[in-house]
């Protein structure tokens, strides 16, 4: 195979970064195709080498996806990683892959709703850590690359079947045989969890009341639940749902993501449980994979019909067990540097309870405040919690406040 690839030179500067941090947003790198190209690819798929010696490339069915990601296999390539194409479809199975095939690196490309984005994700399918983003943004950011052609690379190993055999591993190998639930939306994703509750024994209805039901993102990465009723529920609202089904099962250890709302310790006390979160305790990411609700979307929904199926509970009932819990989540623009304003936060958090775990949380007044970058690149995203919608809002709109104040000084 004959492309063309880069190596150093210290005339040529990088095309397609115009922003100060490669990773935009937490999990991902994202940005139209003025900022995501071919040749941009490219580099990255040349530092992604220099940092992860087997890499798995997957992408959504979209042609533009599979042209950039060839793109970064030929970089990869040319830098010596041994690159594997999988077909995936969407990104919650490239989650998969990762864990059960131990790459060091996975990386999936798709379009979401017209703008590009680029998840890399560790050996334990979650968003690679702040080091390994240092290490990529570093080798990408060096002014060395040039233009150059090389020959002989070798074509990508490639692995089919990844989307069946990660159905396969969601559904429950217990039968709900006979269980009715509906699933809402259409798309890969939705296809593909259909074909999960049916290997699982379910019936998948119409939706209709005193049926619970589904439904998926397009990536196929977040859960929304229909109670009995008719009304939807997202986001923390899923994870407390989850986090005390866990616990009703008989549970007592759950680990969790950094962003999950704080409720869930909460629910966890009353069942004398612990919850572990990923970034701030020692041994909750192996942990995190050893469970079969949380790590996925499938998996989750999965979780909750067994148990429904199996305890005869309804969605509703398990609803009003819930402690009184409110989110109230804005996106704030910003100008300056998203990770400065973020350390002038945590500061003026002194003598507040506050964990950081590529993201900031502290305890105020009552309640919890989550702010992280947001999906846009000048933008933060915060969202208060608490016990009810009051306390939410007025702590969101202190720290928009104190976010606006940091950034119009480091403007300056």
């Amino acid at each position: 195979m004959r492309t063309d690839v880069f190596h150093k030179n210290p005339d040529i500067p990088l095309d397609g970064i115009s922003y100060p941090s490669l990773f935009n947003e937490l999990v991902a790198i994202s940005g139209g195709n003025a900022e995501i190209t071919p040749e941009f690819m490219i580099k990255l798929g040349c530092a992604s080498a220099c940092c992860a010696s087997r890499i798995a490339v997957g992408y959504s069915e979209q042609s533009i996806c599979k042209l950039l990601a060839n793109a970064f296999i030929a970089g990869a390539g040319s830098g010596g990683a041994q690159v594997t194409e999988f077909d995936a479809g969407f990104s919650a199975v490239a989650s998969y892959v990762a864990r059960n095939y131990l790459f060091n690196l996975t990386v999936f490309i798709e379009n979401d709703k017209g703008r590009l984005r680029i998840k890399m994700i560790d050996k334990f399918g979650l968003p690679i850590d702040r080091e390994f983003q240092r290490k990529i943004e570093a080798f990408t950011h060096a002014e060395n690359f040039s233009h150059t052609v090389t020959s002989d690379i070798l074509m990508p190993k490639s692995i089919t079947g990844t989307r069946e055999a990660f159905a396969i591993d969601c559904a429950n190998t217990d039968v709900m045989e006979g269980f009715r639930v509906s699933v809402t939306g259409k798309g890969i994703a939705c296809d593909c969890l259909k074909y999960v509750l049916s290997l699982s024994g379910c019936i998948i209805d119409n939706e209709e009341p005193g049926i619970p039901g589904l439904a998926l993102s397009d990536d196929g990465e977040s859960l929304y639940i229909r109670d009995e009723v008719g009304f939807w529920y997202d986001n923390g609202h899923i994870d407390a749902l989850l986090t005390l089904v866990y616990f009703l099962s008989g549970e007592r250890e759950l680990a969790v993501s950094a962003a999950a709302p704080s409720v869930i310790e909460q629910i966890s006390a009353e069942f004398d449980g612990r919850i572990l979160r990923i970034g701030r305790d020692y041994g909750a990411r192996e942990i995190f994979l050893t469970q079969k609700v949380l790590t996925d979307a499938f998996s989750s929904a999965v979780f909750l019909c067994s148990y429904l199926h199996s305890s005869k509970a309804s969605v509703t009932d398990l609803v009003k067990r819930l402690p009184e819990f409110i989110l109230v989540s804005r996106e704030v623009s910003v100008h300056s540097d998203r990770q400065r304003i973020l350390s002038r936060l945590t500061q003026s958090a002194d003598g507040l309870h506050k964990e950081n775990t590529g993201q900031l949380r502290v305890c105020a007044d009552g309640g919890w405040v989550n702010i992280s970058p947001a999906r846009s690149k000048s933008a933060l995203r915060i969202t208060g919690e608490g016990m009810n919608e009051e306390i939410a809002s007025e702590l969101c709109n202190l720290f928009i406040e104190r976010t606006k104040l940091i950034d119009s000084e480091e403007s300056k």
